[in-house]
């Protein structure tokens, strides 16, 4: 009887024993469940706070975008657009020296993007700088200037006038423009195939131009990863 009830008394201790390490393991399984938990919520919060604070710096940084047109060597004595669209080499290049001294760092409108985007951080004195239209004298005396300074530039065309000379005024070819996107100084983008007033033509005529002038350029430049259109005459009008 005895041998009996001590059999017993083990077996009962036994199975407490595997009863409280099952319950170990639960409490263990837990804990650890929990940790894992709280160590996703720390993670996720840095996160969402280091996202917060590089757009709040993205948002309070501003980024000048100059525009420049043609350029000539004489300054003529009058000019029937009162000289808003000529400039001269030499002024072109004190511009870029006061930039550079005054600590801005001139990026292309890629960079401008993939920091809109979150990917990359902007300087602290960004700018841009843009030439319309797609003039020959912006290869002609401008280029050099870029490189020399290392600066880069975004060029937007009219492909319709790509090689032509108008009025006496000769405008970019493609063979130029390839030559300054393989630089990796030079955007090259559209500025309409016709360059005519799109805030009176309907969505279509704007959207079809667009469409077909970047085809012109992709075709003769290669594929464009940033595509971006520069509205003639600055005219601009929201529609559905």
């Amino acid at each position: 009887m005895k041998l009996s009830k001590n059999r017993d008394k083990c077996q009962k201790m036994s199975t407490i024993n595997i009863i409280k390490r099952g319950e170990d393991k639960v409490s263990t399984k837990k804990k650890m469940i929990i940790v894992c938990m709280i160590i996703v919520v720390i993670v996720v919060t840095i996160g969402m706070v280091i996202r917060q604070k590089r757009d709040m710096k993205r948002a309070d940084v501003k980024v000048p975008i100059l525009l420049y047109h043609n350029f000539v060597t004489t300054v003529p004595e009058s000019d029937p657009d009162n000289f808003n669209y000529i400039n001269t080499p030499e002024s072109f290049e004190e511009n870029i020296k006061t930039f550079l001294e005054n600590g801005y760092t001139i990026i292309s409108m890629k960079e401008l993007a993939l920091a809109d985007s979150g990917k990359t951080e902007l300087p602290d004195k960004p700018m841009i700088i843009t030439f319309d239209d797609g003039y020959y004298s912006n290869y002609e005396y401008i280029y050099p200037i870029l490189k020399q300074y290392q600066v880069k530039a975004s060029i937007f065309v009219v492909t319709d006038k790509i090689g032509q000379e108008i009025d006496g005024i000769k405008y970019l070819g493609w063979e130029q423009c390839l030559e300054m996107k393989n630089s990796g100084l030079v955007e090259i983008g559209s500025h309409s195939k016709k360059h005519v007033f799109y805030d009176k033509r309907s969505v279509r005529e704007l959207r079809d131009d667009v469409k077909a002038s970047y085809e012109e350029i992709e075709k003769l430049l290669g594929k464009q990863d940033l595509k971006i259109f520069a509205y003639p005459y600055g005219h601009i009008q929201m529609r559905q």
